[in-house]
């Protein structure tokens, strides 16, 4: 009998779970807090649903897909909806669309900023900025890309990693813009992602739907991760709630990886404990204003560069679903990437209301008077931060971890990279696979 613990009732963790259902193997999930969804979930207040972040499924994977839609059915549906920047008073498109450009700086510094890059003969570099700068030129990636980025991942740009534009960039380049410019919408270039999938009632419906195929005797809320035992490259057994110990054949941790490395017994040597204490996540606080208004616009997401604004997305629920508000209201979530440390962090709750209310008012998103109420939430390691050197690190975590014959890691936070939710599927059904195999030998 292949027996499987899991570490996290996140999207990754419980994909873990549904194909060792499905499988027929015997798994424990062990998720630390009341709900399961990780950081992929849907909160209710009154009326009003709202989710843990602007989350998609994107249709990316047939066999992700398919399982959802066998377990949504019509609740799950296929949205074209836009995003945008706001700069200086103007929406723009997001990704960056050429002709908005035109728009923004006028054609003849377009043609110039075009000119200056084409010519440039830079190479792509290690940085994030290297990487922008090269393809897009100075004034263009400042203004769109380097202080939105800092602002995300709480790193000056020339500290990010060039693996933080991940496929955001893909297929958007000078050569492109003036495609796009020239040719006009016809020849509009792929880059602009504005289709995915999305629940009736918000994101978090895809994981309460997967958790509800399992067993439920298998699958333990409240139930912290808080010691991991080994033996001889072995995973022996897990510590639930400082007390409760379950013996492990097979142990799948979607943790964070430095909080996982922290509670192993034996502990790893200080080398590795110091690569652990490299590596960081950017935690995200969540307001949401509820609103006496219909709409606010048509936007999926919206976008702020500039550092004037605390704030890097605000999102309107409804515009993903109609379900997601009451007819004749609305709400709007503002996303505030920091760490523990940061002002917004430790900020009193109406005093934090109030400010980023005050900001939103200012852009014209809503009226003071539209307030029906607000509130708040803090999300932990919503990303990691993918410093320049991050892969020195995780490099020396890996080869330590890989000692371990019965361990396998998946999710964002465990593996340490940005991911979607197919993502997070494919990977279990890899590590169900690899499960497969070790056992056969």
């Amino acid at each position: 009998m292949k027996n499987i613990s899991i570490i996290g009732g996140g999207p990754a963790g419980l994909g873990v779970a549904f194909y060792s259902d499905k499988n027929k193997y015997s798994y424990e999930l062990f998720e630390a807090n009341k709900i399961f969804g990780g950081n992929c979930i849907t909160y209710n207040h009154n009326e009003f649903y709202f989710d843990s972040g602007a989350h998609r499924l994107h249709d990316k994977d047939t066999q992700t897909t398919n399982l959802f839609k066998s377990l949504l059915h019509k609740d799950l549906k296929l949205i074209n909806i836009p995003s945008q920047i706001y700069r200086d008073g103007k929406f723009i498109d997001f990704p960056i669309s050429p002709l908005n450009l035109v728009k923004y700086f006028g054609l003849i510094k377009c043609i110039r900023e075009g000119i200056k890059i084409i010519i440039s003969k830079q190479n792509d570099g290690n940085s994030f900025k290297s990487l922008v700068e090269n393809k897009y030129g100075k004034e263009i990636s400042k203004l769109f890309l380097l202080e939105y980025s800092e602002k995300l991942w709480g790193e000056k740009a020339e500290n990010l990693s060039k693996n933080i534009a991940g496929k955001r960039l893909k297929g958007l380049n000078i050569y492109t813009f003036i495609i796009e410019i020239f040719l006009g919408n016809k020849r509009k270039t792929k880059h602009l992602d504005g289709s995915f999938l999305y629940p009736k009632y918000g994101i978090g419906t895809l994981f309460s739907a997967l958790a509800n195929q399992l067993n439920q005797e298998n699958i333990h809320r409240d139930s912290k991760v808080t010691q991991i035992k080994h033996h001889k490259n072995y995973i022996k057994e897990i510590q639930i709630n400082g007390n409760e110990i379950k013996k492990v054949q097979n142990l799948v941790s979607s943790m964070p990886l430095n909080k996982m490395l922290k509670i192993l017994h034996p502990s790893p040597s200080k080398e590795i404990l110091n690569f652990a204490d490299k590596i960081k996540f950017r935690n995200v606080i969540l307001i949401v204003f509820f609103l006496k208004k219909k709409r606010i616009n048509k936007n999926g997401s919206m976008y702020f560069p500039s550092k004037k604004y605390p704030f890097t997305r605000v999102y309107e629920p409804k515009n993903r679903s109609s379900s997601m508000s009451p007819k004749k209201n609305t709400s709007l979530a503002v996303e505030i990437p920091c760490f523990n440390n940061e002002k917004y962090w430790n900020m009193e709750e109406q005093h934090l209301k109030k400010s980023i209310g005050n900001y939103l008012i200012d852009i014209g998103l809503f009226n003071k008077n539209e307030i029906i109420e607000s509130t708040v939430k803090k999300i932990y390691n919503a990303y990691p931060v993918l410093s320049l050197n991050y892969q020195k690190n995780i490099t020396q975590i890996n080869k330590y971890l890989s000692n371990f014959k019965n361990l396998h890691l998946t999710g964002r936070n465990s593996l340490f990279t940005y991911s979607h939710i197919h993502d997070q599927m494919i990977s279990a059904r890899k590590i169900l696979n690899d499960i497969s195999k070790n056992y056969k030998k």
